[in-house]
């Protein structure tokens, strides 16, 4: 076994189990049209396509599904451990359904870090706690959706980090949330804004039929 594949074995055979639990019927792969179609790239990276979301469904220990994201970490440049492993990040978001479409919000947002590691969108940063991202949260039941970006925390109610053969990896759990809310975490903070979403049972779910808090 080669020194990827035995991280990733790592993180999909043995801590994502179990942290999570069931991770569902096998993984939800990007693909081409991601990149291609929705970011308008005209060349990919064949490795790109190895990344992937996994959905668990709920067990003991939560009522939510969970979405996480798999391949982020993945050691594709070095055969030593590092610091971090890959890009250091694996995103975690939950519903209170069994949804296609947070599959699909986690594989954009794989598909967007992606293009931001490797400079297709200039200097800008991969993303990381604190970051709030325009995106456009699909119903499927063609009502409307008040959510209009989302904002990326760190998670309190699991494991925030782990660590494989080839270094660390942060947890990054995103949430949806309105355009009211969006404009109160510019004049105040994310972790306010967390702390009115606890106060009113909202965290660490992302609820695309919610109203705003504001």
């Amino acid at each position: 076994m080669s020194f990827l594949e035995e991280a990733w074995n790592e993180r999909e055979e043995i801590i994502y189990k179990e942290l999570f639990g069931d991770l569902g019927e096998g993984i939800y792969p990007l693909d081409a049209d991601i990149f291609t179609g929705m970011y308008k790239q005209e060349t990919i990276d064949p490795r790109w396509l190895h990344y992937g979301v996994f959905k668990s469904k709920p067990n003991d220990n939560r009522n939510t599904w969970l979405y996480v994201s798999s391949g982020m970490s993945n050691p594709w440049e070095t055969n030593e451990p590092e610091d971090f492993s890959g890009f250091g990040t694996e995103f975690v978001l939950e519903t209170y359904e069994d949804a296609n479409w947070a599959v699909q919000v986690v594989r954009t947002m794989v598909a967007y870090n992606i293009l931001l590691a490797h400079g297709r969108f200039g200097d800008f940063p991969m993303l990381d706690y604190g970051h709030r991202i325009p995106l456009k949260i699909p119903n499927e039941s063609g009502s409307d959706v008040n959510l209009t970006h989302i904002l990326i925390v760190e998670p309190d109610h699991y494991k925030k980090s782990f660590n494989l053969v080839s270094g660390r990896v942060d947890f990054l759990h995103m949430i949806g949330i309105t355009q009211s809310e969006y404009e109160y975490v510019k004049s105040h903070n994310s972790e306010e804004l967390i702390q009115v979403f606890k106060k009113k049972g909202i965290y660490p779910i992302t609820d695309r039929s919610r109203m705003s808090t504001f």
